[in-house]
């Protein structure tokens, strides 16, 4: 009994001496001359991240922030020995992320679009490559598997991700057809795309760490509805559509000003804070 007394006690003595001296680091680096100016700097130099815009149940993509990395400039400085502006450190502020609401476009403030195609078209495949247009190809799992040596050429200038089989997603399909795309093309099938809110499938690809993008599919007047809806942060679903109607269309984007991303591009709320 008396052993296990003598035991706890050194336990706590032992936390209460880390507990004392952690304490008195901290309060000596904060009255370090190096930590005053890293916290003097830290209020003047950061980038405000942008919030999501939620609507409901849906949400626009918004942009982290950067702020000082107080821990990692002062040691580097401390190395250095003086407090020195270009060896601060940056890091970013996180937007809190989730998987359960649908993502309805990208950030407003970026003069960035999206096109997803359902259809392979050679002429439009020519046409993109040419100028360096960017397509998110959301493409039927079986289509993928049968098509995997077309579908890496066409991946180095697009990006290829699942509709699932028969646009639906289930779940003896998903692990298979997600793991096809990330073996043999550039990028991973991150997002399920729908076409009216189910939340089943909200739910089921959640679960498979994939965001859901809600679209509204144009199947006609491509070019009257893009110059209808044309906003930064905008994804627009063409169905059939055909290389004239195409090129017109996405003429008529770019000499508005707006850059034609892939979807990861698009939607990525990631800031290169160095």
């Amino acid at each position: 009994m008396k052993e296990k007394i003598k035991i706890c006690g050194v336990l706590i003595l032992s936390g209460f001496s880390f507990f004392y001296t952690n304490k008195v680091s901290n309060i000596i680096k904060e009255n370090d001359p190096i930590m005053k100016e890293i916290t003097k700097a830290k209020e003047t130099m950061y980038v405000k991240k942008t919030d999501r815009i939620t609507m409901n149940d849906e949400y626009l993509t918004g942009l982290n922030g950067c702020v000082i990395d107080e821990k990692n400039s002062y040691s580097k400085m401390k190395n250095q020995g003086e407090y020195k502006k270009e060896l601060l450190v940056m890091k970013e502020d996180k937007i809190k992320k989730t998987n359960d609401l649908y993502i309805a476009g990208g950030n407003k403030e970026k003069r960035n679009v999206s096109i997803i195609l359902f259809n392979i078209d050679n002429n439009i495949d020519k046409y993109i490559k040419k100028n360096n247009i960017k397509i998110n190809y959301f493409l039927d799992g079986k289509f993928v598997t049968d098509n995997i040596d077309k579908l890496i050429e066409i991946s180095k200038y697009s990006n290829i991700y699942s509709l699932g089989r028969n646009k639906k997603y289930e779940n003896k399909y998903m692990l298979f057809d997600n793991n096809v795309i990330k073996s043999n093309f550039k990028n991973e099938s991150n997002y399920c795309l729908v076409l009216k809110k189910d939340e089943d499938i909200l739910k089921r690809c959640s679960s498979y760490n994939m965001k859901t993008i809600i679209g509204n599919e144009i199947s006609s007047n491509y070019l009257s509805t893009v110059k209808n809806t044309l906003s930064s942060g905008k994804i627009f679903v063409f169905d059939n559509i055909s290389y004239n109607e195409f090129m017109i269309t996405t003429k008529y984007i770019m000499s508005k000003g707006y850059n034609i991303k892939t979807i990861d591009d698009l939607l990525d709320e990631t800031n290169n804070c160095n």
